[in-house]
């Protein structure tokens, strides 16, 4: 999905977030776009988050299970290639 502005009113990722804090843990999340308006979720708990969408696609493309998933897996791998350093 997109994580924008309305994400940190109150939607799943936002929830998760809160729970995580509960436990002190870090919250990193990731969707296939982000808008600009999405910082609001930095102040929900989100940490730091990650669009997957590697680049210029259709909808139907993104949206395809296999590319969905090969797109996250790539971007998660840097990521945390990021924090092993």
């Amino acid at each position: 999905g997109r994580m924008d502005g309305q994400t940190a009113m109150g939607k799943a990722p936002v929830g998760v977030a809160a729970l995580a804090k509960k436990y002190c843990k870090p919250v990193l999340a990731f969707a296939g776009a982000v808008e600009r308006d999405a910082r609001k979720c930095n102040e929900h708990g989100i940490d730091a988050f990650f669009p997957i969408l590697r680049t210029i696609t259709t909808s139907d493309d993104a949206l395809n299970t296999e590319t969905a998933y090969k797109n996250l897996v790539e971007t998660a791998c840097q990521v945390f290639r990021l924090i092993e350093i």
